[in-house]
């Protein structure tokens, strides 16, 4: 694709000379530029060149409102109503909404070829719960007949566990986001467009929180509570390289396309507590934990439309994903043994993957 954007605009321009020149008299130099600078085609002969010109002055920094959204998790069923079959409480009935957050970017050209950015992307969270009541009466004399993963969803039934009439799951999600990068413009015919490749760091920190409850009333006499309560975290150091296109439209107006690629280790970790007892309590508590890292991968595009309201202040808006594979959710680590729940609860699922993607708009500041 950047091959292809890069033939598309040289060949735009040496149309535009050669028109210029057969109509005006302009030699034709080496490369297809013209012998002397600087030439415009004439109104009306063809699409006016526009020259690169860049938006940004040696030193910028730029301050964006995101709003993102969470996605990709994978789907997974925690409460069923009569069978074993019908659903009735997943992860997918948790209305994961945009969510907001902010980005913050300092760059400085260090020569005409170099400059140097850091960024910080985040303050992202989104909490989201989910209860069903059942009050319809069960086999043992009681209300509800919902039926836990605990027992594959009451296949067989055990009281204790199944017949409730309360199911409730809770998740809580962070994600924050930090780079350092080294941007180095790359050499274009001149054109409607510039093209940079980009080299760095990047640190990505996913912390989860997943709960999940039930309440039934049997046995009759006191009736039982489950809670199961786990937090996971994900810190993940790498490098990243990647490029940008970019293409002047007119004087004030660019579009900005990004793609970086991610390879980060993942240091990753869960700590789970399963706690089980009649409904005024007290409960018995059980509680375990693992670490373990991993390499993972992970990508970054973008795209931006940006607008120069004055010499200093540049206007931008956009969209962006962010892909991360390799992470260790919470609700992937909840486990459906009950007797591994019950003594301790220490193995580690860490081969989630997770979207954050969402609109964005902000100003850049350029000196």
């Amino acid at each position: 694709m950047p091959r292809l954007c890069t033939i598309f605009a040289l060949l735009l321009s040496v149309a535009c000379a050669a028109t210029a020149a057969a109509q005006n008299g302009l030699d034709i130099g080496p490369g297809g530029g013209p012998a002397r600078a600087p030439w415009y085609s004439p109104s009306g002969l063809c699409y006016q060149p526009l020259l690169y010109a860049s938006p940004l002055e040696t030193t910028y920094v730029t301050a964006d409102i995101i709003a993102f959204r969470r996605d990709w998790q994978t789907p997974q069923v925690f409460a069923t109503l009569d069978t074993p079959t019908n659903g009735v409480l997943s992860i997918g009935d948790l209305e994961i909404a945009y969510q907001p957050g902010l980005r913050v970017l300092a760059g400085r050209r260090l020569t005409e070829w170099f400059a140097v950015e850091g960024s910080f992307l985040g303050l992202l969270q989104w909490d989201e719960t989910r209860t069903t009541l059942d009050s319809t009466l069960n086999s043992q004399g009681t209300f509800g007949n919902m039926f836990s993963p605990f027992t594959d969803f009451g296949d067989p039934a055990v009281v204790g566990l199944d017949y409730n009439d309360l199911a409730s799951i809770r998740l809580k999600s962070q994600f924050n986001n930090a780079e350092l990068n080294l941007r180095q413009r790359l050499v274009t015919q001149p054109s409607l467009m510039q093209a940079s490749a980009l080299y760095g760091f990047r640190y990505m920190n996913v912390r989860e929180t997943f709960n999940y409850r039930t309440e039934s009333q049997s046995p009759a006499a006191a009736g039982t509570g489950n809670a199961v309560d786990v937090n996971t975290r994900n810190s993940l150091w790498g490098l990243q390289a990647g490029g940008t296109l970019e293409f002047r439209i007119e004087p004030r107006f660019w579009l900005n396309f990004e793609l970086k690629g991610i390879l980060s280790y993942n240091d990753a970790g869960q700590q789970t507590e399963y706690t089980v007892g009649p409904l005024a309590g007290p409960g018995t508590t059980t509680s375990g934990g693992n670490d373990r890292g991993r390499m993972t991968l992970g990508g970054d595009v973008s795209a931006t439309a940006i607008w120069k309201f004055t010499s200093r202040i540049v206007g931008r808006a956009g969209y962006q994903g962010i892909f991360i594979d390799g992470l260790a959710l919470a609700a992937d680590n909840f486990r459906r043994n009950l007797p591994f729940m019950s003594t301790s609860p220490s193995e580690l699922t860490r081969n989630g993957h997770l979207a954050f993607h969402g609109p964005f708009a902000g100003v850049t500041v350029t000196w």
